[in-house]
């Protein structure tokens, strides 16, 4: 009687064991269409919507050090709602304000459409030079992009382990270039919600072993926008022990956008010509 018993208890310890595995082993297509749904969404709803930036640059030995506070936004400019681009206007550097930077935003978008892309090009990339020496700035936007339909197919996706510490059914997912070429093909990493596909915290990395370069930024609720929004940004570049650390926070997330009025003159009626 003890040996059935016994017999009965290891048979019923197996099937509880194959029922834990099937559970942590989710189909990754599944996951990776609702991750596909869910950028959709998050793209639409990001779109045209201010967040601040305070993005701090530093090195690890030498006193290099540079802090930017920027308006940063996902663009889709009026009328062409399939196009959207990353946009930094940085408006502040080591505490003292940039000249002309005022209602640079609206007179961008109150141009006509193509006229509007070329200044938010040239706005971004006037940005740039305002980068700490051998630094960089990076987009928190990068690797969440490449979970867009379009753009999975130039990856391989494999499953992670289920991170726990970050929340109860959040999974992680590796994003490897099907087509990478040599040492400095970019993969990416992803955690998201094996049942909703919300993104939680993407990681973007370039190299391998101890030189690569690694942008790690993570997603915070939104109660007004209902997605999980950038909460903060983390870029390692290794530079020969000397390296580069680029941190940038974000907040004060609102709408933006801007309207235009156009006035008809009627003929008086009364006054034929």
């Amino acid at each position: 009687m003890r040996l059935t018993v016994a017999a009965f208890v290891v048979l019923t310890l197996e099937l509880a064991g194959s029922a834990v595995v099937e559970t942590q082993s989710p189909d990754v297509n599944e996951i990776r269409q609702r991750a596909a749904a869910y950028t959709r969404r998050f793209i639409t709803q990001f779109s045209n919507v201010v967040t601040e930036e305070e993005y701090d640059q530093r090195f690890t030995i030498s006193s290099r050090r540079r802090r930017l506070k920027s308006d940063f936004l996902l663009v889709a400019y009026p009328g062409k709602k399939d196009l959207v681009m990353v946009f930094r206007d940085v408006r502040e550097v080591d505490g003292k304000p940039v000249r002309n930077t005022q209602d640079r935003i609206v007179q961008m978008f109150v141009q006509p459409f193509d006229s509007a892309v070329r200044r938010a090009r040239d706005i971004h990339r006037e940005g740039l030079r305002f980068n700490v020496d051998n630094g960089r700035m990076m987009d928190p936007l990068t690797a969440i992009g490449y979970l867009q339909l379009e753009y999975q197919a130039g990856f391989r996706f494999s499953l992670g382990g289920v991170a726990s510490d970050i929340g109860s059914d959040v999974r992680e997912i590796d994003q490897v270039p099907t087509a990478a070429r040599g040492r400095t093909a970019s993969q990416a990493r992803v955690w998201v919600s094996e049942s909703t596909g919300e993104v939680f915290k993407t990681e973007l990395r370039s190299g391998f072993g101890a030189r690569a370069q690694v942008t790690t930024t993570t997603f915070g609720p939104d109660p007004v926008l209902k997605i999980r929004v950038p909460v903060e940004m983390r870029d390692e570049v290794p530079r020969g022990g000397d390296d580069f650390i680029g941190i940038a926070r974000y907040s004060n997330v609102r709408r933006f956008e801007v309207t235009t009025e156009s006035v008809v003159a009627v003929p008086d009626s009364s006054n034929p010509r």
